[in-house]
């Protein structure tokens, strides 16, 4: 069995590439915009391409680790009884929106054939593209929920 702190601390460590990624991109891209004119093209490489490579790989790493935790900890389960918030939201097969939970979002980023950054707004989200659009279209995770989620877990 896995080493339930173990993986806590994987999932902060995962989490803070994450987080920096959502909320130092759009300040650094502005920061670029700002202070350096015509031709950045390694300079842009490593803020716009490199950066977001290793938050999209941060970001799979760490739904496989909230995974393992929530088997070894019954996560989903506790999360159900005392009625955790949705982490965003889930634009179904036939358009309807309903709340994405916690055991749901793992599965969706996991299984999602892509997924985009909607970053530089006060609602910063990750946007989950499905694998089965007649099943599901999208899931929005609101970053701040995940913060939430995150923030609770011990080590």
């Amino acid at each position: 069995m896995h080493k339930t702190p173990e993986i806590t601390r994987l999932i902060h460590e995962n989490f803070w590439i994450v987080l920096s990624f959502a909320f130092a991109q759009p300040a650094v891209g502005k920061f670029i915009t700002e202070n350096f004119a015509g031709d950045w093209k390694y300079l842009h490489k490593s803020v716009y391409e490199y950066a977001e490579i290793r938050a999209d790989r941060a970001l799979l790493e760490m739904s496989t680790q909230l995974r393992v935790l929530d088997d070894a900890e019954k996560l989903n389960y506790y999360y159900k009884q005392v009625k955790r918030p949705s982490l965003g939201e889930v634009v179904q097969g036939d358009g309807t929106r309903t709340d994405l939970h916690f055991r749901d979002m793992t599965n969706k980023i996991m299984h999602c054939v892509r997924h985009e950054w909607q970053l530089g707004t006060d609602d910063p989200k990750i946007i989950l593209h499905s694998d089965q659009p007649k099943r599901w279209q999208v899931a929005e995770i609101r970053i701040v929920e995940l913060m939430a989620l995150v923030g609770m877990l011990m080590f």
